[in-house]
């Protein structure tokens, strides 16, 4: 187990009141409190440009201009000023904590874990690490649920997909949790292909062709099939204290580091509804439509603009890339199969063009 990451050490100079109101515009998120100037890092993730005051266990790119979005850390005594009478009207729980403030900020809360708030306008997010936090988890977090709301409010639509390369075009994998998308890719990564993202998928058009963009170089598995498929990787952290996933390093030659256009989506069947044989089947584009809403990343903000802007680019992706429904048996010896099939449909498609 990794050791908890350190805290802060001092806040930005924020002005807030109870029920976090806080006036983002009137501070200075370079210098803590004693006026000395922050420490940051950069990094390039699913194309977004990120300046971070805690160092991140990934690969360092000076972005050589402002942020898309900057992460800093904050004190205990800001979040509790800050979050200070925040009203129970509209706060949803379930595996975590959700809370929109009234200066439309966004409060975020692993109990025991971490809390963040994110900025009206997703450019700022402060961090505060709780006692059962790991640098692991903490980056995990971060990147993934916290960084999705960061991503709607700048006008993206991040999609919950886990994507690999096979021979240069992408392939996502649509899913709920649970359904087996990261050990369906685990299995790709054994034959030689590459993870291109997990979990988190952001596309976006270079010269005319819809791209996905790459995550950070780690993905999240249980033991038996991190063991399975990465034999050699499994020194890892847990994801949280309530399961037993783990977050699974990946190496340089495992991750594919560039966009990659998107060949297609397979939307995984529920698990209990497949039958003995590997099946595809391609669906309309209304069917398309709909389980491209459904598949979301980010259900937490409903917004009349988040909403419109989420059908456009359902609508754009359902009319220009293909999704088919994906079945299969749930045997670790039946997910080759699966690649082959996958591969077979690749390869078809591309001879058709």
């Amino acid at each position: 187990m990794s050791e908890p990451i350190g805290c802060a050490t001092g806040f930005p100079k924020f002005v807030a009141d109870a029920g976090s109101r806080v006036v983002w515009g009137q501070f200075s998120p370079f210098h803590d409190e004693a006026g000395s100037r922050r420490e940051f890092h950069e990094y390039r993730m699913y194309g977004i440009l990120l300046r971070s005051e805690i160092w991140l266990s990934f690969p360092e790119r000076p972005i050589g201009r402002f942020a898309d979005v900057t992460f800093f850390l904050a004190h205990e005594s800001w979040f509790t000023q800050v979050t200070a009478g925040l009203p129970n009207e509209g706060r949803t729980s379930g595996w975590y904590e959700h809370v929109r403030c009234p200066d439309g900020s966004d409060f975020l809360r692993w109990p025991g874990l971490f809390e963040f708030l994110v900025s009206p306008d997703g450019r700022w997010v402060a961090c505060r690490t709780l006692e059962q936090a790991t640098r692991e988890s903490f980056q995990t977090y971060l990147l993934g649920q916290v960084l999705s709301f960061a991503l709607v409010k700048l006008g993206h639509e991040p999609l919950h997909a886990t994507t690999v390369v096979v021979e240069g075009s992408a392939v996502a994998f649509l899913g709920r949790s649970g359904y087996g998308k990261s050990s369906l890719a685990a299995a790709f990564v054994q034959a030689g292909h590459q993870i291109l993202t997990d979990d988190l998928l952001l596309i976006r058009e270079i010269s005319s062709t819809l791209c996905g963009y790459p995550g950070p170089p780690r993905i999240k598995l249980f033991p038996h099939i991190a063991q399975q498929f990465l034999p050699g990787q499994i020194s890892c952290s847990q994801m949280n204290p309530e399961t037993e996933k783990l977050i699974v390093p990946l190496e340089p030659h495992q991750l594919h580091s560039e966009a990659a256009p998107i060949h297609g989506f397979f939307l995984l069947d529920e698990p209990a509804q497949n039958g003995a044989r590997v099946r595809l089947v391609s669906l309309s584009a209304t069917q398309s439509f709909f389980e491209l809403l459904r598949a979301t990343f980010n259900i937490r903000l409903v917004g009349q603009d988040r909403l419109h802007r989420q059908f456009r680019a359902a609508q754009q992706w359902a009319a220009r890339i293909p999704v088919r429904r994906l079945a299969y048996p749930r045997t670790l010896g039946t997910l080759e199969q699966v690649r082959q099939a996958i591969l077979s449909d690749l390869r078809s498609e591309n001879r058709e063009l």
